[in-house]
C-alpha cells in the first residue's frame, strides 16, 4: 500500500512538472462590463509602429481571451475597443494577464492582475496624465491672463516648469527603483506631446538614465530588439556629442565655412541661414526662460538698430520647448529679427550642431559665411561691428 502511494505521488509530480514545462502560451483575458458582443483588438507595439495580433468578439458575459505563443522577450501590447479606448500592457514570457473594467471607464479605471510590468505601465500613464492635465490647465490660465499682468504670468511659467521637473524626477525615481523592468524603457520614452520627450537624452543627467536602462536591460535581454535599439540610440547621441565637440574645437581654432541651419519661425516659415550670404550675420542662441538671454536681447536691439542699414542681420535660434512662452517673449521684448526654433529645448539640433553649452551664446558670421567671432556681447560686439562695417 505504501509503495502504491509513493508511486502515485511520484507520478503526479512528474505530470505536474511536465505540464509546467509545456506551458508555452501567453494569455490576456478578462471581463469588460456592458461590452457584450463588441469587438476587442490586440495590437503589438513594435519599434516601427503597431501590428494587429488578433481580434475577437466579447461574449455575452463580457468575457474575452487572447492566447499567443510564449513571448521571447518582454513586449508591449495595446488592448483596444477603438482608436480612442485602449490600454497599454507589458507582457512577459508565459504570463496570464487578467483585465477587469467597465465599458464606460475602460481606459481610466481598469484593473490588471498577474503582470507586474503592466501594473507599472498603468502607474506611469496615470502620473503622466495628471501632469499633462495640470500643464493644460496652467497653459489655459496663462493664455487668459492679461499680458500686462507680468507677475502672474511669471508665476504661471514657474509653475509650468515645476510640474515638468516633478515629472522628470518621478521618472528618475522609477527607473532607479526598477532598472531591470521593461517598464523603465517605457518610462524614459514618455512624451509631454507628440514632439517632446520628457527626458532630454542630450542632457548629461537624463542621458545617464537612458544609459542605466540600456545597461541593466542589456544584461538580461542582450538580443532583444528594443534593448539593441536603446543601446544604439544612446551610442548615437554620444557620437553626435563627440562630433559636436570636435566641430566646436575647429570653430575656435580657425575660420571655416559654417554649418547651415534651416528652421521655422512662429508662423511656420522656414529660414535658411545660408540664404543670408553677403550680409554680416550674428547667429544668436537664446531662450525665453533664460534671464540673461532676455537682458542680452535688449542690448542687442540697440546694436541691431545701429548697424542694420550697413548689412548687419540677426538670425536667432530659441531653445524653447513651449511655443506659447517663446511667442510671448518675442512679443514682449519686441524682437525685430529672424527668430526660429525646433522647440526641442536643449536637444535643439542647431544648438547641438554649434555645441552650445550655455546661454546666451552667439557666432559672428562674415559676408562670405565664415565664423569670425564667438560670444561677442554688448560693447565688444559693437566695437567689432564698427571695425568690420566701416
Amino acid at each position: 500500500m505504501m509503495n502504491f502511494l509513493k508511486a502515485t505521488i511520484i507520478f503526479s509530480s512528474i505530470l505536474f512538472l511536465f505540464s509546467c514545462s509545456n506551458n508555452n502560451t501567453f494569455v490576456i483575458e478578462g471581463k469588460i462590463t456592458d461590452a457584450a458582443n463588441k469587438t476587442i483588438y490586440l495590437e503589438e507595439l513594435n519599434l516601427d509602429g503597431t501590428s494587429t495580433v488578433d481580434s475577437i468578439e466579447i461574449n455575452k458575459k463580457g468575457q474575452f481571451k487572447f492566447s499567443l505563443p510564449r513571448l521571447e522577450y518582454p513586449s508591449f501590447f495595446l488592448l483596444k475597443l477603438d482608436d480612442k479606448n485602449f490600454i497599454t500592457l507589458l507582457g512577459d514570457t508565459t504570463e496570464n494577464i487578467g483585465i477587469e473594467a467597465e465599458m464606460d471607464s475602460f481606459v481610466s479605471d481598469y484593473s490588471v492582475k498577474n503582470s507586474m510590468g503592466s501594473s507599472y505601465v498603468k502607474t506611469l500613464n496615470r502620473k503622466l496624465d495628471l501632469t499633462t492635465s495640470g500643464l493644460d490647465s496652467l497653459s489655459n490660465v496663462y493664455n487668459a491672463t492679461d499680458k500686462d499682468d507680468v507677475e502672474k504670468r511669471k508665476a504661471l511659467i514657474e509653475d509650468i516648469e515645476k510640474l515638468v521637473t516633478q515629472q522628470k524626477q518621478f521618472i528618475y525615481d522609477f527607473v532607479m527603483t526598477n532598472p531591470r523592468s521593461f517598464a523603465s524603457y517605457y518610462a524614459i520614452f514618455q512624451r509631454l506631446n507628440e514632439t517632446s520627450l520628457i527626458l532630454n537624452p542630450y542632457d548629461k543627467k537624463d542621458q545617464n538614465i537612458f544609459s542605466a536602462v540600456a545597461t541593466s536591460l542589456g544584461l538580461l535581454y542582450p538580443e532583444s530588439p528594443r534593448v539593441k535599439q536603446l543601446t544604439n540610440f544612446v551610442l548615437t547621441i554620444k557620437k553626435e556629442q563627440r562630433a559636436a565637440a570636435t566641430q566646436a574645437k575647429l570653430f575656435n581654432e580657425a575660420p571655416q565655412n559654417i554649418p547651415d541651419i534651416n528652421e521655422k519661425d512662429l508662423d511656420g516659415k522656414e529660414h535658411r541661414l545660408s540664404d543670408l550670404k553677403g550680409k554680416m550675420v550674428l547667429v544668436s542662441f537664446w531662450a525665453s526662460w533664460d534671464v540673461e538671454s532676455r537682458k542680452e536681447n535688449l542690448r542687442l536691439k540697440k546694436i541691431y538698430d545701429k548697424y542694420k542699414s550697413k548689412g548687419f542681420v540677426v538670425y536667432q535660434v530659441s531653445l524653447d520647448r513651449s511655443k506659447i512662452l517663446w511667442e510671448e517673449a518675442i512679443e514682449k521684448d519686441a524682437l525685430p529679427w529672424i527668430n526660429v526654433s525646433d522647440l526641442q529645448y536643449t536637444a535643439s539640433r542647431p544648438a547641438r550642431t554649434y555645441n552650445i553649452q550655455r546661454l546666451p551664446a552667439n557666432y559672428l558670421i562674415s559676408k562670405d559665411q565664415e565664423i569670425i567671432g564667438k560670444d561677442l556681447f554688448g560693447r565688444i560686439l559693437d566695437e567689432k561691428l564698427n571695425e568690420l562695417l566701416k
